[in-house]
């Protein structure tokens, strides 16, 4: 009987409970496998006399066919088992990317004082701790989904070159699994070079890019090798990259580039279009979110360089 109340931080060990959670534990699968190889072998584990030889080649057909439905409906449960964990673990990191996000957006709000300027360069280390947060659960996210361990996120975001006056997409957080040293020897992509014309000038700011070949899309007018691209080859092989839209100041813009990589090739599929597109608008709304509430309490300007291009 369910008590009248009950209190769950999270779902994502729901998999074990109920009749099918009981089939599907360890403990399940082994009585399932026991049960097939006794109760269903009977008819040839245990003759009651010695068979013909048609006697026994029939017990042994019909066991033989017994044995292999078993063996499908035990591996039903095995197949279950990993979908539905996977499942909720899905839902799980999905929930700790916005809870995450919301936790930085609160911890900001008790450091603003309004009126009182926020300086660029730590509105710039808030957005670096959130982001690389950010990265972090998305890649997370993304090894679960797909089953490759080795995938990673980046992001980059729209600013202003203090030399030149041009915007240009800097990176801004990096998960685990790309060499650190990158850090070192990261470029800035103009705005008018790679993926932020491919995606500004020729597909209006929208939609998803599957990269197969660097090199040659970089042929092509669609990707700017970098120094870090020659440095360390073997860091992507295959990638998405998504547009980060959002407010940028004056309107919609887009004020970053959101890219999951992986080390192996023919790793995403049109499947994942829409998942990296939901969790790209999200990425963008909170980046936004954080940089509006700092101009309005504070009245500093935006560290994003999004609001100064056409």
């Amino acid at each position: 009987m369910k008590q009248p109340v009950t209190h769950y931080t999270e779902g994502r060990n729901a998999w074990n409970l109920g009749v099918v959670g009981s089939l599907i534990r360890v403990r399940g699968l082994a009585v399932t496998a026991t049960v097939t190889l006794v109760t269903m072998g009977a008819p040839w584990w245990w003759p009651q006399s010695t068979p013909s030889k048609l006697e026994f080649s029939l017990s042994f057909f019909i066991a033989a066919i017994v044995l292999v439905c078993g063996g499908m409906f035990f591996a039903s449960l095995i197949y279950l088992r990993r979908r539905t964990i996977r499942s909720l673990n899905m839902k799980y990191l999905l929930h700790r990317l916005t809870h995450n996000a919301r936790d930085r957006q609160t911890a900001l709000h008790s450091k603003l004082i309004p009126g009182k300027p926020y300086s660029k360069g730590k509105l710039t280390k808030e957005l670096e701790l959130m982001l690389t947060e950010l990265c972090q659960n998305l890649s997370d996210y993304f090894k679960t989904l797909i089953g490759d361990e080795s995938i990673t996120a980046s992001i980059r975001l729209a600013v202003e070159d203090n030399k030149t006056g041009l915007i240009v997409y800097k990176t801004f957080a990096r998960s685990a699994g790309l060499n650190p040293n990158r850090r070192g020897t990261s470029e800035a992509i103009p705005v008018n070079q790679g993926i932020p014309r491919f995606l500004r000038d020729d597909n209006n700011g929208q939609g998803v890019i599957f990269y197969h070949d660097l090199k040659g899309a970089a042929a092509i007018g669609a990707y700017k090798i970098t120094e870090n691209d020659r440095r360390y080859p073997d860091d992507i092989a295959t990638m998405m990259v998504a547009p980060l839209n959002a407010w940028s100041g004056t309107r919609q813009d887009m004020i970053g580039l959101l890219y999951i990589a992986s080390r192996q090739t023919d790793v995403f599929e049109v499947s994942h279009v829409d998942s990296i597109a939901f969790v790209a608008d999200h990425a963008a709304t909170a980046i936004a979110n954080v940089v509006e509430l700092v101009r309005l309490k504070c009245n500093t300007a935006s560290p994003l360089g999004g609001h100064t291009h056409a």
